[in-house]
């Protein structure tokens, strides 16, 4: 009779320690799959951000080229693909500054401080600017 009580109490070790390791198996599956999730988290935001990133050159090039237009049109179709990038309504509104849409930048500007209101205290410099041209700019009344 003892050698059956030793080989069930055995077994019963046995059950506890495959318990055990299942629980570790499960305890390293889930961490695994965290880290997987993770990972490919950082991967998309590495994309974006290397997106952005060419974006934001391709856009200073030709902003630097006198490109205007295209640069317009390219900062247009980045702001509709990342509405909450400032660098993209930053574009946007140098594009149209430089075609001399001075109240369309004005509104881009204005739309930024919405998305970005911690961009304030460049916006306002611009906006100031642009409130000068505007006043430079306006026809005199004739005598």
């Amino acid at each position: 009779m003892e050698s059956a009580e030793a080989i069930l109490s055995q077994l019963t070790t046995i059950k506890w320690l495959l318990v055990f390791i299942g629980l570790c198996m499960l305890l390293i599956f889930v961490a695994f799959f965290v880290l997987v999730v993770n990972a490919i988290d950082i991967t998309r935001e590495n994309k974006r951000r290397d997106s952005a990133h060419s974006k934001q050159s391709e856009l200073e090039d030709l902003l630097a080229t006198g490109q205007s237009k295209a640069a317009k049109f390219t900062a247009l179709e980045w702001v509709a693909a990342q509405p909450r990038r400032a660098e993209a309504h930053w574009a946007l509104a140098k594009a149209h500054y430089q075609l001399g849409e001075l109240s369309l930048a004005k509104d881009v500007l204005k739309g930024l401080l919405k998305v970005s209101p911690e961009e304030h205290y460049r916006v306002d410099a611009w906006l100031d600017l642009l409130d000068n041209e505007f006043s430079s700019n306006r026809p005199k009344p004739v005598d």
